[in-house]
């Protein structure tokens, strides 16, 4: 099973089933969401790359029931000033979601998202690269515009105003990455809960450019 749905819903919205970032990309995002990951604890080389992110003015969105120590703050083992200083605080927004939470709460975070682009067109969303590269874009908003926020941001568990610095990271910056891991993978809904962050990117543009796009891991 492992990232058997993560290849179904990349397939399925993007036409490859894989990852489409290096590990330069996460170095240089603006934004990173660690959504449904532990890396502390399965992908603890990967804190390396997220302090790089950190050094070189990153944002870091950690998504996950349980906060990880990794996560939170994290010693390079290699580096004695790591040691000397206290290291680096990873995370900057760390959204508490309830277990099977993902798909409200990538839908609050949509609607925070598309409440700012209709008070400022075209500030938030990438509409060119939307036209060019996405179709199912109306149908896409018109879903949305269905949904009630307080409802989504109930479902998730989290709090609204954690929710609104998460969508204000989103609304300022475009290279984003989202990584996730078997926090998504292992539901039942596992591709829909891949395919509605998939749709976040999109609207953003930040596919196939430098510092943003898919990262299973």
């Amino acid at each position: 099973m492992c990232l058997e749905s993560s290849g179904q819903a990349l397939s399925q919205t993007l036409g490859i089933g894989k990852g489409s970032v290096t590990l330069e990309d996460i170095h240089n995002a603006e934004v990173i969401m660690v959504v449904g990951q532990n890396p502390g604890t399965n992908h603890p080389r990967m804190l390396s790359a997220l302090q790089k992110c950190k050094r070189n003015g990153g944002k870091i969105i950690a998504v996950n029931p349980l906060p990880e120590t990794g996560l939170m703050g994290f010693k390079h083992p290699q580096q004695v000033g790591d040691l000397v200083t206290g290291g680096t605080s990873l995370t900057d927004n760390f959204l508490q979601v309830r277990i099977n939470g993902d798909v409200p709460l990538a839908k609050a975070l949509l609607l925070m998202l598309l409440e700012a682009e209709e008070a400022k067109p075209g500030s938030v969303f990438d509409h060119e690269f939307i036209e060019e590269y996405c179709s199912g874009y109306k149908e896409l908003i018109g879903n949305l515009k269905k949904q009630n926020l307080h409802e989504m941001i109930e479902s998730c568990g989290v709090e609204e105003a954690l929710l609104r610095e998460a969508a204000d990271l989103l609304i300022k910056h475009d290279k984003i990455i989202v990584c996730w891991a078997m926090g998504l993978t292992q539901h039942k809904n596992a591709v829909t809960n891949i395919k509605e962050l998939v749709n976040l990117l999109l609207l953003k543009g930040a596919i196939g450019r430098e510092g943003a796009g898919t990262c299973p891991v």
